[in-house]
């Protein structure tokens, strides 16, 4: 992998942002998710792969954000990550190194998912790469994760309704968010019911400068009442609830 000649995040960087969350990782680990976060910024200079482009902006909002995911691992059953809608890799990359766990990382724009696919191989990360819709992967590999995580990527009834095909019995859907209102929680919980998922979890928390995070899990306790997966993009234009 090519690299400026001075990165711009350091292992050291990495372990201030993590522990700015109460999160430790590994020596190995911090140099990964480093080396991963500088070939971020260098790709981005190429193309718009994501709108935070700072390097204290990467991790703050991009590792520290992604690593507060692991807090709602516990109890999980063992088995892979799916990271829908991954972008640049957040949190998918993060969560494979902090927690050991294999990941699928579906991204369906696909010269995102060929950075990642790129970046994968040259880490050595337990990772696959997916330029595929979500809906897709349920249908080709229907029950196959034991986590789906979501970062900021849809609502939360679309997010239960596209994470029920792929999980595992008592698998769980990690949806991270910012701020949440009634409304859309309650929305969420009726999804749930018709997709066989039930909340298990909510944490709201802040980041170090103040932004307001939300992560919202649901576990799959039976199969749903209805045919899933719907035909692609129904999840968001015709939410079950």
């Amino acid at each position: 992998m090519k690299h400026q000649n001075s990165p711009q995040i350091g292992p050291r960087d990495v372990q201030d942002a993590l522990s700015a969350v109460g999160i430790s990782g590994s020596a190995e680990a911090v140099s990964t998710i480093a080396l991963h976060a500088n070939a971020v910024l260098e790709e981005n200079q190429r193309m718009n792969l994501t709108r935070v482009t700072e390097p204290a902006d990467v991790l703050r909002l991009h590792i520290a954000d992604s690593a507060t995911a692991a807090q709602a691992f516990g109890g999980l059953v063992d088995g892979p990550i799916a990271d829908i809608g991954s972008g640049a890799g957040y949190p998918g990359v993060v969560l494979n190194v902090l927690t050991g766990r294999p990941v699928t990382l579906v991204e369906s724009v696909k010269k995102k998912a060929a950075f990642l696919a790129r970046v994968s191989k040259e880490l050595a990360l337990q990772a696959d790469v997916l330029a595929e819709r979500a809906e897709d992967v349920g249908r080709e590999r229907p029950a196959a994760f034991a986590c789906v995580v979501a970062r900021a990527l849809s609502s939360l009834p679309s997010l239960v309704e596209l994470a029920a095909p792929l999980l595992v019995k008592n698998g769980r859907l990690v949806a991270m968010k910012g701020p949440l209102d009634a409304e859309e929680l309650r929305r969420g919980d009726a999804a749930g019911r018709i997709c066989g998922m039930m909340r298990s979890a909510l944490y709201e928390f802040e980041l170090s400068e103040g932004e307001k995070r939300t992560i919202i899990c649901y576990d799959k306790v039976r199969g749903a009442s209805v045919p899933l997966p719907r035909r692609s993009g129904m999840a968001q234009r015709h939410p079950l609830a």
